[in-house]
């Protein structure tokens, strides 16, 4: 297939990443790299040579030196850090000098440079080389540094380097390397600035362990002078310990503006996209790579980063390469530094941690706020910073987990042992939880439907049915199953759905119409309740029927007897006004002033009627009963016979009246144990009380609600009352 005009020849592409390598200091040895190229590997030999003659018009010698001064470069990528036992040098120094890649070669010492002369090399970095020179014309000692690769330096490269040098020249503080002078000569590009006499802060961390106020004064004054470029509208980007010069005075020096932002103007050498700065130190927002989005805030996470590194001898965040460095800074939290070294004061760790925060906006919103707090940490007075609270440090170690990150969208990058620990626990408790849940369910289940240790049942008016109805109950289900168990009165049916509702009793007997909404079901038909219209025998106008204007006592608010009374006079048209109410105790009737009729809900049979037909009232007939039961379904229409009450004087045809039903009701969660036992009990010979709805009558009422433990009762053919 032929190549397209404008496709790059291929031997042209190899020799320019290998002058790329060469540039970064990453190409091993000449033959190593040809070795990539076999099918070309002499004509890349060739243009290497033609480069060799190149460099040594131009000179070049990469010998490294010790020196007073550190001066690392600056890079898009500087991997230094990842080895804390090897300092800022150019990593190509330690090969062997047949080895060392051609293009890395710089003047021969000593160098002229124009007003310069250049004596010694004392620093090195991915970009540029840093020498010892004199200055003739004002006799002084100043360090030049100089692109790496001479007149072969790609235009970024020169771009980025001249940016260093204009923004460290428009900086003026005594904690910023002054630049002198910038410029070129003999195709070199250099900028001379003030010879600092000393070490770097990188030295001084992996030479021994600092004090702990040596740290905070260091990075103290280092926020001070980052401060003033902050007002001058430059950011750092790049700041680390090797960036931070340490004089004989032990005074701070920062240096290094290579990647150097300007926010007045768009100033920066590098777009989105790019990682910019060293990866341990940078703030998270450069690590995503959005370094065109870096604030003063970035540059006061690499603060908190140096700080840390000088207190604890290495940087927050390690990885194992430069990628797992990036994610790690990018979505890992920092590890306390108490875990790492004794000792760190409280106040200190929260200095830092507010610094590493990974949202710029919860940092210190300036250096100079960070160089307040040390301050005045360093004269023990309190800091404005706050520490986290227990529940976000146990959460942001909880989302550490990688089970736990994976679930709420958190890359966990590296894990501790505490959390591979944990996440095995959690991972063991995930394929047990069914188990768990299954035994857990069998268990609830056997303890919500089994007999309670206690009971307590609903009564009613005192001497009333329902008072003897539960207490018949009650006495049988101590009796059978050793339950503790007690009747408590109430004022009625609406009174007994309160307490059932409200969790106070486990069953109550109550008239139909009270049994109403989802909560409460049914457990049992009890007994019908008949309308007792009683009038007393010398009122003959009410003995007639005659009930308009005339006085009616009622049962109290809540009871079932009151609610029946309403809904028959209603049907009347016996309105309030034309007929008032009034409550009294039953007992009372018998008094000169009470009122005249009397109309109560409640059992034939029951002893508190036949008192009062005994003592001069009469029962009286409740006309329409049919078209009363039509209007009111929980009615229905009821005869009162002479067995009902041998005593009184009732006709032959008995006395039409209306009535309802009393039912044994209970809340739906009510164990099926306690309704079981309860059926049993209630048709279990002897009656429990004489006119108790049959068993079998039951399905009279299957169309309302009944506890499903009820309706299986009533289901069974075996029935022991048969």
């Amino acid at each position: 297939m032929p190549t397209s005009p404008e496709a790059e020849d291929p031997i042209d592409e190899a020799f320019a990443a290998y002058l790329r390598s060469c540039d970064e200091g990453a190409v091993g040895s000449r033959e190593q790299f040809l070795s990539q190229f076999p099918d070309m590997a002499d004509e890349l030999r060739q243009l290497m040579e033609a480069a060799d003659a190149i460099d040594r018009f131009t000179g070049a010698s990469i010998a490294p030196q010790e020196s007073d001064v550190a001066d690392a470069g600056a890079e898009t990528i500087d991997a230094e850090f990842f080895d804390p036992a090897e300092s800022g040098d150019d990593p190509a120094a330690t090969l062997p000098e047949a080895d060392r890649p051609s293009g890395d070669q710089g003047p021969t010492l000593p160098f002229d440079l124009g007003d310069y002369e250049l004596l010694e090399v004392i620093g090195r970095g991915g970009m540029g080389v840093v020498y010892r020179a004199t200055q003739r014309m004002l006799d002084r000692t100043v360090a030049v540094k100089m692109i790496r690769g001479g007149m072969l330096a790609c235009e970024n490269d020169v771009r980025r380097f001249y940016t260093e040098a204009q923004a460290a020249a428009g900086l003026h503080h005594p904690g910023i390397v002054p630049v002198y002078q910038f410029g070129q000569r003999a195709g070199h590009h250099f900028f001379s600035m003030a010879m600092i006499q000393g070490t770097d802060l990188q030295r001084k961390i992996n030479t021994e362990e600092m004090a702990i106020a040596d740290a905070a004064r260091y990075v103290r004054d280092v926020a001070e002078a980052i401060e003033h470029a902050h007002q001058n509208d430059v950011l750092h980007r790049d700041l680390k310990p090797a960036n931070i010069l340490i004089d004989r005075a032990d005074q701070v020096h920062i240096t290094d503006f290579g990647l150097a932002k300007h926010l007045g103007a768009d100033s920066s050498v590098t777009g989105s996209g790019a990682a910019v700065g060293t990866p341990n130190y940078m703030a998270p927002e450069q690590a995503g790579g959005h370094s065109d989005r870096a604030t003063r805030q970035s540059d006061v996470y690499s603060l908190g980063a140096i700080l840390f590194a000088c207190v604890t001898g290495r940087p927050p965040l390690v990885g194992d390469s430069v990628v797992e460095t990036l994610m790690q800074v990018v979505h890992q939290p920092p590890p306390l530094m108490r875990s790492l070294r004794s000792g760190v004061p409280a106040d200190l760790e929260t200095i830092v941690g507010k610094c590493l925060e990974k949202q710029p906006k919860k940092r210190y919103q300036s250096a100079q706020d960070l160089a307040d707090d040390l301050d005045a940490f360093l004269e023990g007075r309190p800091i404005n910073a706050r520490p986290r609270n227990r529940v976000i440090k146990t959460w942001h170690w909880v989302a550490g987990v990688p089970l736990v990150g994976a679930l709420i969208g958190r890359k966990v990058v590296g894990t501790t042992a505490g959390h591979r620990r944990f996440q095995a626990a959690m991972l063991l408790l995930f394929a047990m939880l069914p188990f768990f849940l299954v035994g857990a369910a069998v268990w609830w289940n056997h303890h919500s439907q089994s007999m309670p240790e206690q009971l307590t049942l609903a009564g009613g008016l005192d001497g009333g049915v329902y008072n003897t109805v539960s207490a018949a109950l009650a006495d049988r289900l101590q009796q059978s199953h050793g339950v503790e168990s007690r009747v408590v009165s109430t004022s009625g049916s609406l009174d007994n759905r309160s307490r059932l509702l409200a969790g106070e009793v486990d069953l109550a007997p109550m008239q139909s119409a009270a049994i109403r909404g989802g909560e409460l079901c049914v457990v049992a038909p009890l007994f019908y309740e008949a309308a007792h219209l009683l009038v007393r025998a010398d009122d003959l106008e009410a003995a007639s029927g005659q009930l308009a204007g005339k006085v009616i006592a009622v049962g109290p608010v809540g009871s079932g007897s009151r609610t029946t009374a309403e809904m028959i006079l209603d049907s009347l048209e016996l309105s309030p006004d034309i007929s008032p109410r009034r409550v009294i105790e039953w007992r009372d009737l018998g008094k000169p002033e009470s009122p005249t009729v009397a109309l109560i809900c409640v059992g034939r049979g029951s002893s508190l009627v036949e008192g009062l037909l005994r003592s001069g009232w009469v029962l009286v007939p409740i006309p329409e009963s049919i078209s009363i039961s039509l209007q009111h379904p929980t009615l229905r229409p009821i005869t009162i016979d002479r067995g009902d009450y041998l005593a009184a004087e009732i006709p032959a045809t008995g006395v039409q009246t209306v009535g309802t039903t009393a039912f044994l009701a209970a809340r739906r969660d009510a164990p099926a144990a306690l309704v079981r036992a309860s059926l049993e009990e209630l048709y279990r010979p002897p009656q429990i009380f004489p006119r108790l709805i049959p068993r079998d009558h039951a399905a009279e009422w299957q169309g309302l609600d009944f506890h499903p433990e009820a309706r299986r009762y009533f289901a069974s053919t075996d029935d022991p009352s048969s």
